[in-house]
């Protein structure tokens, strides 16, 4: 919602960074890459180390590299298919990641899972959509509630605090976090997906139409 609501604004400002970085010579693919790397690292460490605070920070510093990929794509005239196509894929891998270190730590399972397939259902809805031709152009209505940036800055925020908050009518913190995530993603996909059902419906009536109109048009 925040990134729907702000995203020219903050593109802005991301691309100061993104004139900054490609000065470095790395390209929008190699700082995917790069993210990807680092979480996949940070994820596995956090199995170890088992360090809530420290895992939290990591997250969110390595997540700000999602938004310079595309930065550094804008400032240098180097935005490709082909790198959209990988951002969007990795995204989806480093949120699973995220989640899993998390189950494993802390053996909230249930909450986790249903967290990533809330996430992916989100990203899959608004994805699969497209392809029909359906981009969510005419929506209207409120922003979707739940998107990447928020469900990423809800995790963070909940590992940093873990540590230090008593458990919740019986229950730690990121469990209760966990629920939320998940609550919120799934609501969100089915927002995204009613969404993208009326445009299909108005696509298809469409199709019928023109189809009707062929039709009547042909000669015996």
């Amino acid at each position: 919602m925040i990134d729907e609501l702000y995203k020219d604004r903050m593109d802005t400002g991301w691309d100061r960074v993104g004139r900054w970085v490609a000065r470095s010579g790395l390209t929008p693919n190699a700082v995917t890459w790069l993210g990807m790397a680092l979480c996949s690292g940070n994820a596995l460490a956090f199995c170890f180390h088992q360090n809530f605070w420290l895992f939290g920070l990591l997250v969110g510093l390595i997540e700000l590299l999602d938004n310079v990929d595309g930065a550094v794509a804008r400032v240098t005239g180097l935005s490709s298919r082909r790198g959209a196509y990988l951002d969007a894929t990795t995204d989806r891998y480093k949120d699973s990641l995220i989640l899993l270190a998390i189950a494993y730590v802390t053996g909230f399972w249930l909450p986790a899972t249903l967290a990533i397939t809330g996430s992916l259902i989100t990203s899959y809805a608004a994805a699969r959509a497209s392809m029909l031709g359906a981009h969510g152009d005419a929506s209207g209505g409120l922003p979707d509630l739940f998107e990447r940036l928020e469900r990423t800055a809800t995790l963070c925020l909940g590992l940093v605090a873990a540590p230090f908050c008593p458990p919740i009518l019986g229950h730690a913190l990121m469990w209760w976090v966990l629920y939320f995530v998940a609550a919120m993603t799934h609501i969100t996909g089915f927002q995204r997906i009613a969404r993208r059902l009326g445009e299909l419906d108005v696509l298809d009536a469409g199709d019928a139409s023109a189809t009707a109109n062929d039709d009547s048009g042909q000669t015996p």
